[in-house]
């Protein structure tokens, strides 16, 4: 599947968020099924939205729609190792944060937790914005990849752990409250 072109874009990096929406709401118009279009349609339709929402899914999309080989897996860059250590430390407070939370029987237990809780809160709102920093700097990098400069699955892979990460502390967070 193009989801490029099931959304009539072309195939680019540089897609802001109004932009995809945009191609999305145009799209669908026709194919929703409401509107008498066909609810499969619709759903590749929603699928490529999704993909290409997903700024290393959409990477990747554009490095097969230009045909782009390269190596999938690998290690992550070693300027991400330092927010790697950063944000497993997070997940491992959050962790046992909420171990304790749950072995707590009475309600004053879990209000002597609160601190630590807040703590951990904290550190994965500080981690979470770091992981978020990291993907802009990647995402800004994708102009020079379009261009033909640097290694875009280095970025694609980088990008792929930025996400699990995030997506691995937002989960943490949520569980705290």
């Amino acid at each position: 599947m193009n989801p490029f072109g099931q959304l009539g874009l072309t195939p680019t990096l540089t897609l802001s968020d109004a932009d995809l929406r945009e191609a999305f709401r145009t799209a669908g118009k026709s194919a929703h099924p409401d509107a008498g279009g066909n609810s499969d349609h619709f759903a590749v339709l929603q699928k490529a939205f999704t993909l290409l929402s997903s700024p290393s899914r959409r990477l990747r999309c554009w490095l097969e729609a230009k045909a782009i080989s390269g190596e999938e897996r690998g290690a992550i860059s070693p300027e991400l190792l330092d927010l790697f250590a950063r944000v497993g430390q997070a997940l491992q407070q959050a962790d046992s944060v909420g171990k304790q939370r749950e072995a707590a029987l009475s309600a004053l237990a879990k209000a002597m937790l609160e601190p630590a809780t807040q703590q951990a809160r904290e550190t994965l709102e500080d981690s979470l914005e770091a992981v978020a920093t990291a993907i802009d700097t990647e995402t800004a990098r994708f102009p020079e990849l379009e261009a033909g400069h640097g290694d875009p699955w280095r970025v694609a892979r980088d990008l792929a752990f930025l996400e699990k990460w995030q997506a691995e502390l937002k989960a943490r967070f949520a569980a705290l409250w």
